[in-house]
């Protein structure tokens, strides 16, 4: 046994160490309030294994279920024990036992790790040679203890600068050391010896931020870079529920299958398909376009136990070539989208008809079904679009596809599973025949599934549950009376779906989009209560928020009375008051030192926005080039003006926006330490009416609008004593929580309005 902090175990784990099916575990889970509860890990519901083993110590085995050797009596505990045995001799170290933390824990973490730190340590260098220092250090340290030892080593005796070449040069040959010797030639040193750490504690902070991660945040740190660095759709990962949707739906656990990914990305599908087939005697293999994802994908196999086997490549032609099929694929291929534009398109070996030019889709659905063996699965992520497209070729492909029985299954999955694009998808399971099974086609429309988590969805397990319950019995070749059984098993689950006759598909338009086959005829499909009730809670936790906020600023007496007038306030010039600085000049810090996405933000007039700066500025300088530059920076409470161009309201300078860096167009405040003016009070003071046109007239009396540091110094400012300076503070700082929450609350309210129309309109729901 796992020591009971770090055993974690799938719903997959638990139903093979006991024998039994992965829905009888999810049933066990439902049916039983004792039965432990999961923790999450990014789309992921982990078990304790300590947990697991006490809940099943008063649970006899059937005896019909009893397996040989074992006695009456025997408990699932018993087998869950003596089924935990450990590797084989030579397999490479599992980092995911090694992990103590999960969830919420984690997430945090990471966002430290990938926001302003990652631009701290990398520098010039690309956001993915950052991440792959975060991967190595995340394996090396729980999978190869002896390895970080040294590199713990290297940390203690660093001094500072002048160590940060020798640690990342120590961290990069192991890296190296450690993708070679499992069959991976990535050159991993060259990426990590591309980061420029702005300074020693900056590099350590990171290392020891990533080594302290659990087993979920390699999911996590991966999403982060997909949606930082807005991966076009060749690079993002794929979601983890998606991908062990894909494995529930064609693989067995336990059962000896070859697995291909001719797109690995990031190593999630294989991952997936390993989970299920474990050390049954299969392999897993992949493919990449691109070396540094190869490198990921790697370590996310190594972080299982899995030594990779896995290869990039880059060919000028479809189908590029195959040295071996294989009994499933599981892949989700770049969308919409052509890797190789060549000539000779048109000309290759397309069995189900030439793809157009330009756009990938049906070539990957043909380079699939090539690389399976007769009888052959594959599961393949598609855009929607892809199943009812308008274009010729790619409707004639739709078309021999469902002819030749290729097409068993089409399944509409909910919208924003991706972190990096709203693109909704669809699986379609394919099988490579030499004639037709079936005269059907199972479609399912599981767009209502899904659990809303920050701002995407995400497949639980009890979704993947509802789908792989209805799709596997088809795909196993289950023989109804009924074709409308499927469709009663769906509604039970809270999705739709249909089995339509291909005779009907192959019409003019050919359609595989379950959508043209489900709803609710005329008038739309049914409305989800759960839909409902997710809006129900949200405005009522606004609400709630709301009555908080009410209750604290009654309990704090922050009122107001009609007041004196500011007859004995102070009077004073900003000159007095600030310390004013306008930023570089245009020569010293041209366009031409800017970066779009490394290094130092550089603050515009377009970046002031509402009296605050935005959180993500368009426009950054390297490390090294701000160095130059430190007295134009800003910190916290600082405040920004536009020094030319038209004017905007000023902006305060919040914590995560300390040491960026002055453009030549504004220009920046410093309140005086001995100044007896708080700097919040001076910027909503320099919000005022008055104080905005004064300076717009200012700036105006120029040919271009630019407002100079010694005319702003002359602005006039007028405050009173700093106790009701901050008085006046706490009071606005109340009125603007509270408009804030009364905005959230009220576009809570319109979400809820219109699902309720929905079910009012549907007589779902009606009127009290």
């Amino acid at each position: 046994m796992h020591d009971e902090q770090t055993g974690l175990l799938t719903r997959t784990q638990i139903a093979d160490r006991l024998g039994v099916t992965r829905p009888a575990v999810s049933n066990w889970a439902r049916r039983y309030k004792a039965f432990p509860t999961p923790v999450r890990s990014g789309d992921m519901e982990l078990f304790r294994e300590a947990e697991i083993a006490r809940w099943l110590v008063n649970r006899t085995i059937p005896q019909g279920q009893l397996l040989d050797g074992e006695q009456s009596g025997t408990t699932y505990a018993d087998r869950f024990h003596r089924t935990g045995g450990g590797r084989p001799e030579g397999e490479p170290k599992s980092a995911r036992s090694l992990f103590p933390r999960t969830g919420d824990e984690d997430r945090k973490a990471v966002d430290r790790l990938m926001g302003r730190l990652a631009d701290r340590v990398r520098g010039p260098a690309a956001m993915a040679d950052f991440v792959n220092l975060c991967l190595i250090v995340m394996y090396v340290r729980h999978a190869e203890p002896e390895q970080w030892h040294r590199i713990e080593n290297v940390m203690s005796a660093g001094q500072g600068a002048q160590d940060v070449r020798r640690l990342l040069r120590c961290l990069g040959d192991m890296a190296q050391d450690t993708l070679r010797r499992n069959g991976d030639r990535t050159d991993m040193r060259s990426s990590l010896l591309q980061l420029e750490p702005r300074t020693w504690d900056d590099l350590t902070t990171a290392v020891r931020t990533a080594a302290g991660l659990g087993a979920g945040a390699f999911q996590f740190v991966w999403e982060s870079f997909s949606t930082r660095d807005r991966r076009k759709s060749s690079e993002f990962c794929s979601p983890l529920g998606l991908a062990s949707l894909a494995a529930d739906l064609v693989l067995t656990s336990g059962k000896k299958a070859t697995v291909l990914d001719p797109y690995t990305r990031g190593g999630e599908m294989l991952a997936a398909a390993y989970r299920h087939i474990g050390d049954a005697g299969g392999t897993v293999y992949g493919e990449t376009l691109d070396s540094r994802l190869q490198a990921v994908a790697s370590l996310y196999l190594l972080h299982l136990g899995v030594r990779p086997k896995l290869r990039s490549h880059r060919s000028d032609r479809w189908p590029p070539p195959r040295e071996h099929q294989v009994d499933v694929v599981l892949t989700n291929p770049p969308f919409n989208m052509s890797d190789t534009p060549g000539s000779g398109r048109r000309t290759g070996d397309w069995p189900y008809g030439a793809p157009p030019r330009g756009n990938d889709n049906f070539a990957w659905v043909q380079y699939v079904l090539a690389a399976l063996v007769s009888g052959g699965r594959a599961v393949v992520v598609m855009p929607v679009k892809a199943g009812n497209s308008v274009n010729t070729a790619e409707r004639e492909i739709r078309r021999a596809l469902v002819g030749t029985g290729s097409v068993e299954c089409v399944i509409t999955l909910p919208p924003n599973l991706f972190s990096a694009t709203p693109v909704p998808v669809s699986l379609w399971l394919l099988r490579r025949v030499e004639r037709p099974v079936r005269e059907d086609i199972l479609f399912v429309d599981a767009q209502r599934l899904g659990e809303k988590n920050r701002r995407r969805r995400v497949l639980r397990d009890v979704d993947r549950d509802a789908i792989t319950s209805v799709v596997r019995p088809w795909l196993d070749g289950e023989e109804v009376p009924d074709r409308g059984e499927y469709a009663l098993r769906a509604a039970d689950r809270g999705f739709s779906a249909a089995v339509v006759a291909r005779a009907d598909i192959v019409g003019e338009e050919c359609s595989l989009r379950p959508a043209d086959y489900l709803g609710g005829g005329h008038y739309g499909a049914a409305p989800v209560a759960a839909r409902l009730g997710e809006a129900d809670d949200e405005a009522a936790g606004y609400r709630h928020r709301l009555r908080l906020l009410e209750r604290r600023a009654a309990e704090s007496g922050h009122g107001y009375r009609p007041g004196p007038g500011p007859g004995d306030w102070e009077e004073a010039l900003l000159g007095d008051l600030c310390e004013i600085q306008a930023g570089p000049s245009y020569t010293r810090l041209p366009a031409a030192a800017r970066t779009g996405d490394a290094g130092v933000a550089l603050v515009f007039p377009q970046d002031l926005v509402g009296g605050k700066i935005v959180d993500e500025p368009r426009h950054r300088v390297p490390w090294k080039t701000a160095e130059r530059f430190k007295k134009f920076m800003v910190r916290p409470d600082d405040i920004v003006c536009v020094r030319t161009g038209v004017q905007q309201q000023p902006a305060l300078v919040s914590g995560t926006q300390a040491d960026w860096l002055l453009s030549s167009n504004v220009t920046r405040l410093r309140v005086h330490p001995t100044a007896e003016i708080d700097p919040l009070y001076l910027h909503a003071y320099l919000g005022l009416q008055h104080a905005r046109e004064w300076m717009s007239h200012r700036a105006a009396a120029t040919a271009a609008p630019s407002l100079s540091s010694a005319a702003l110094g002359h602005l006039p400012v007028r405050f009173p004593p700093i106790e009701q300076q901050r008085r006046c503070l706490e009071l606005l700082g109340d009125l603007g929580r509270s408009a804030e929450a009364y905005e959230a609350y009220a576009s809570a309210l319109g979400r809820l309005r219109a699902e309720l129309t929905e079910h009012l309109l549907h007589g779902s729901a009606e009127p009290l």
